[in-house]
């Protein structure tokens, strides 16, 4: 019921307990998937109102109100998406936030700040080998 909880006052912030896809551009859809089929109504939660719950009151509901903002004194945390791929391709300027929030996927992002230090970097983790830690936790874990 995120409308009723919304429209009642309380802030709705977006995570995610999947094992398997961690995409917060498909927790946001799904705000407003689900609340089409309780209500049979489109639109009820806006492009902007779930980036917010994704970013700000995200970081709010961890106790870190100055987070999921650019502004002085804000955490550097953010992401780049890229418009090229088939799902957003041909996307303008003025439409930009409502395709990418919901048509855009964890795929599109090509760059990952946090911090101020990028950590990804053209879809790829700068940090670190994704492919080798994932092979060493699993391996830890069947010993």
């Amino acid at each position: 019921p995120a409308a009723r909880l919304r429209d009642a006052g309380s802030p709705l912030a977006l995570g995610t307990d999947s094992h398997a896809v961690i995409d917060l551009f498909e927790e946001a859809r799904a705000v407003e998937l689900d609340e089409r089929l309780v209500s049979g109504a489109r639109g009820t939660h806006r492009a902007p109102e779930l980036l917010t719950t994704a970013s700000a009151a995200g970081y709010a509901s961890l106790g870190w109100p100055e987070g999921g903002r650019i502004a002085a004194g804000a955490p550097a945390d953010f992401v780049t998406v890229g418009l090229d791929s088939v799902r957003l391709a041909g996307t303008d300027a003025a439409h930009a936030l409502d395709a990418i929030v919901f048509a855009g996927g964890a795929s599109d992002v090509h760059h990952v700040v946090v911090g101020g230090r990028t950590v990804v970097r053209d879809g790829a983790h700068a940090t670190l080998d994704v492919g080798r830690e994932l092979n060493d936790a699993i391996a830890a874990v069947r010993t």
